[in-house]
């Protein structure tokens, strides 16, 4: 390894240590440090193509940018003369056509200089070798490890009494079933305010979990003077939003010594009773729909949220907003156009529009990305997984010029999405594509608005739906007052809101990447949208 990359490295991630040998004791953890850091682009979309099967990193420079890529067990990096990306301050990082024409250009220049001076397959590697795990067999894929599947959902409950950490335990057995676990899923903070409560929160949910181990979550139980808070982190590919809140009462019932609790089927394999042909349309219009939205999306990405106070720190930050019952009746029950999910969206256009305008980058589209749920009625109570896709829903400038215009907008997109099945399609067309190629399925997974492309959208508005009751842990623990929930937030500048009304009152988490908001930003941003949703639900403009 040169000393040029090995300083750039080591820059990327303060625990590496230069050696004779590239070493890192842990090359997951490291390649995560890599993506998080904002300093790199990973691949995606059609920069997926160059590289299929493996995860690419690019340094967000225009010229001697490192390039990282993962296939396997495999790593290697080189530095490119000049990258293919468009890396401004001001814009997100994206390919640029005229960029990706002269990185190839320059590229086969240097290969030939190469193979004329008898150095054909050096391939401009600085850093070409595999790692080995010590004592773990098989060894994990540190590919599979970067995908959205291993990304966490984060749920929690407060009570108002104490639980105990033992029963939890045993709690927690009872759900999963007799197959012994492969780590301590429990663990115990104390914690005597709520800054401290916040770092319990920060160090579960920064904690990656691989779908291949068991259990696929981890809990926390944290003792606060207020009340105690069972904090779950449940890998996203094991449950969705509503698979992790199942697991939530699951564990509750368990606690609370309902006889009728039992495991539950976690990771099973089931087919969705899902198919393109029950929309509607025909597969002709459908396919036309997705591939205008296609160019579009090339042709006008959606805006970033601006961040503001933002901290050159890895991970996530929490914010947690709950409506009183009279203002949650207002957004649920309004006798009008729209939906109480449809307000939610368009008070979250309205209030990132507004955002964008103060901070000086207005009038992009905006793109938020909305989880639909696939399961059928009689899954609901037997099963968790991850049984959902995403379907876009967009805003122009023109959309957000008020309350009225946005909700409009919004039900009309909504309403096309259902009846186009967005995002259904691909399902099934994966399924009949047998001839395709490996590498042309992974570009058509990118095509459609699902989570593999949730950096290409401004945020993620999830609802869990509406909790008649909240979870009980008995009435040793006391009342269960809150339950928050949120998916993850694409990095570095995207942000994700987990709705879910509990016992008649809306829970709103918002969870942002240290890297888009501080946590004054994170809490004025909170207040105007809240606003704006009460706005749009009662149209005062």
């Amino acid at each position: 390894m040169t000393q040029s990359l090995q300083s750039r490295l080591h820059g990327a991630d303060a625990g590496y240590a230069p050696a004779r040998e590239p070493t890192i004791a842990d090359p997951v953890a490291f390649l995560r440090r890599l993506a998080s850091s904002g300093r790199f682009h990973r691949d995606g979309g059609l920069g997926r193509i160059y590289h299929p099967g493996s995860v690419s990193l690019r340094e967000n420079a225009p010229a001697d940018s490192l390039h990282i890529v993962v296939h396997g067990d495999h790593i290697s990096a080189h530095v490119d003369r000049v990258s293919p990306l468009d890396a401004r301050p001001d814009a997100p990082t994206r390919y640029s056509v005229s960029r990706a024409a002269l990185h190839n250009v320059v590229g086969a220049a240097q290969d030939l200089v190469r193979l004329l001076r008898g150095r054909k397959g050096d391939h401009r590697s600085h850093l070409d070798c595999r790692w080995v795990w010590q004592g773990v067999q098989p060894a994990p894929d540190p590919t599979h490890l970067l995908e959205p599947s291993a990304w966490s959902v984060h749920i929690e409950a407060r009570v108002e009494g104490v639980l105990d950490d033992a029963r939890l335990g045993k709690a927690l057995a009872t759900v999963l079933g007799p197959r012994p676990p492969g780590h301590d899923a429990v663990t115990v903070a104390d914690c005597p305010d709520d800054a401290s409560l916040d770092r319990a929160r920060a160090d579960l949910l920064s904690e990656p979990l691989a779908v291949t181990a068991w259990p696929p979550l981890r809990a926390c139980v944290a003792h606060h003077p207020a009340g105690d808070t069972l904090l779950l982190n449940v890998n996203h590919g094991a449950a969705d939003a509503f698979g992790a809140v199942r697991a939530l009462q699951s564990l509750a019932a368990a606690y609370a010594g309902d006889d009728a609790a039992g495991p539950l089927d976690f990771l099973a394999s089931r087919d969705l009773p899902v198919r393109p042909a029950s929309a509607p349309v025909s597969a002709l219009e459908a396919w036309y729909r997705t591939a205008v939205e296609r160019v579009r999306d090339l042709l006008a990405n959606p805006a970033r949220l601006a961040p503001e106070q933002p901290d050159d720190l890895p991970g996530y930050g929490f914010h947690f907003v709950a409506l009183s019952v009279a203002d949650t009746r207002r957004v649920a029950n309004i006798h009008r156009q729209g939906t109480a999910r449809n307000v939610l969206l368009a008070g979250l256009h309205l209030a990132i529009g507004e955002w964008n305008l103060d901070h000086g980058t207005p009038g992009r589209r905006i793109g938020v990305l909305v989880p639909v749920d696939l399961r059928p009625p009689e899954w609901a109570d037997d099963l968790v997984g991850n049984f959902s896709v995403t379907a876009r829903v967009s805003t122009s400038r023109r959309h957000r010029s008020g309350a009225r215009a946005a909700l409009k907008a919004i039900t009309a997109q909504k309403t096309r999405n259902k009846r186009f099945r967005t995002g259904v399609a691909l399902l099934a067309a994966l399924e009949r594509n047998g001839l395709l190629p490996l590498w042309a399925k992974q570009s058509l997974v990118v095509l459609q608005p699902l989570t593999r492309n949730r950096e290409v959208d401004t945020a993620l508005l999830a609802n869990a739906g509406w909790l008649v009751d909240a979870p009980s842990f008995g009435p040793d623990a006391g009342e269960t007052t809150d339950v928050w929930f949120s998916l993850p937030a694409r990095m570095p500048q995207s942000l994700c809101i987990g709705a879910v009304t509990v016992a008649g009152r809306l829970h709103l988490t918002f969870r942002y990447p240290r890297r888009l908001f501080g946590a004054d930003a994170a809490r004025r941003f909170a207040d105007s949208y809240v606003q704006h949703i009460l706005a749009v639900a009662e149209r005062r403009w």
